[in-house]
């Protein structure tokens, strides 16, 4: 990557305060008309909102917001600018069926020219001063969603669609533990299609067999954000390319669109905002590359990628799970830095909903909680050959590691 597209790139992520991936396990879920009708509630509240759609193969957002034909223009710099929704002018959108020469031509692309046309809209597009960065995933866990989440590097969050069905919501499951794996922050669940509102008598019926959302949500510690029931007037507006949950804001799907969007704009202030406590196993200042051997936790507060507080603090005694309860229950930590983790402490961490990055190197600790609010860390799979008798993590093949 050359140094201008880098220098484009960083210039674009730094104009984005929240940037949000819309994602869900199966098609067919509605995920697009919940990224579409987020992004239209979240500028019908005065905020400047983009909306990517990287749904190479499948793109339905220019139809959703009136812009079906037009085409990317470019400024006077030679770069591409976002169209703006016809019928919101402080949405702004970009998606690959806008550098089509028509709707009906199919995307016959694997995956690297994929993730090279995603990186593109994000590095060389000319997006305006944003509030929010809608991005609208294809279904599953394959490239797209994941080059996205890497080419931004900080997501504020996920927000995963669902419908009630027992099928649905095994593959919704899947992308659950996809944000986890990513150490993407959940947002939450919306369940899309949760009944049936007669247009008749106001009743609701429940078409498929309800719970699951909810199982989903506790299983993975986050929430449902809310429930929207079908109604035959969502397909007329985003068939028209028209903001339903505007224009029906009194119907009972409006309402629930508006509060998932009153959730989401004040969830992600959160998780974004607040302070996040991280440990780091320690022993003079550099990482202990035994977790489970460690004398000393070195614990800092991060709160907008600053560091406002730090302390070493005596490792307690006892099990995996007596060292882990201790730094969740008493410590408040939240994120574990580790060398090498065996599968055992790992899976527990996970049980307290702390999220790990494992497998690395042997260093200062304060060189490396800079590489965590940097988001240069990743958790590298693998066990310590102290603890479960495999290898270590990734990268913890440092002089005086496990081994």
């Amino acid at each position: 990557m050359g140094d201008t597209a880098q220098s484009f790139l960083q210039e674009n992520l730094s104009k984005m305060k929240y940037k949000i991936v819309v994602m869900s396990g199966k098609g067919g879920v509605g995920k697009s008309t919940v990224s579409v009708n987020l992004a239209y509630y979240l500028a019908s509240q005065g905020k400047n909102v983009g909306l990517l759609d990287v749904d190479v193969h499948g793109p339905s957002i220019a139809k959703m917001t009136g812009i079906e034909g037009m085409r990317l223009k470019v400024n006077e710099k030679g770069r591409p600018v976002p169209i703006q929704a016809a019928n919101q002018k402080n949405l702004y959108i970009v998606t690959v069926a806008s550098i089509l020469e028509s709707p009906d031509d199919p995307v016959v692309w694997r995956g690297p020219a994929k993730n090279g046309v995603i990186r593109q809209f994000l590095e060389e597009v000319c997006w305006p001063e944003l509030d929010f960065l809608i991005v609208d995933c294809p279904p599953g866990t394959g490239d797209e969603p994941l080059s996205v989440i890497q080419t931004i590097n900080d997501v504020s969050g996920a927000v995963v669609v669902a419908t009630p069905q027992q099928v649905a919501l095994l593959d919704v499951r899947k992308s659950l533990k996809f944000a986890n794996l990513l150490n993407l922050p959940v947002i939450g669940i919306v369940e899309n299609m949760s009944g049936f509102v007669c247009p008749h008598c106001g009743e609701t019926v429940d078409i498929f067999k309800m719970g699951g959302t909810l199982k989903a949500a506790e299983d993975f510690s986050t929430e449902v954000l809310g429930k929207i029931p079908l109604d035959p007037q969502v397909v007329d507006a985003t068939d028209s390319g028209k903001p339903y949950v505007t224009l029906y804001a009194e119907t009972a799907a409006g309402k629930a669109m508006a509060q998932i969007g009153k959730k989401v704009m004040n969830k992600v202030e959160e998780l974004v905002d607040r302070e996040i406590v991280v440990a780091i196993p320690s022993e003079n200042g550099m990482l202990n590359p035994h977790f489970g051997h460690t004398t000393y936790f070195t614990l800092y507060t991060i709160k907008q990628k600053t560091v406002s507080a730090q302390e070493e603090v005596s490792a307690v005694e006892g099990s995996h799970s007596d060292v882990i309860a201790w730094l969740k229950n008493e410590k408040n930590v939240e994120v574990v830095i580790a060398g090498g983790m065996g599968n055992e402490a790992a899976t527990i961490c996970r049980s307290f909903g702390m999220k790990i990055f494992r497998g690395v190197g042997v260093g200062k600790c304060s060189s490396i909680i800079q590489l965590y609010i940097e988001k240069k860390l990743t958790d590298r799979e693998g066990s310590c050959s102290g603890h479960d008798g495999g290898s270590c993590g990734g990268g913890c093949s440092e002089s005086g590691c496990c081994h």
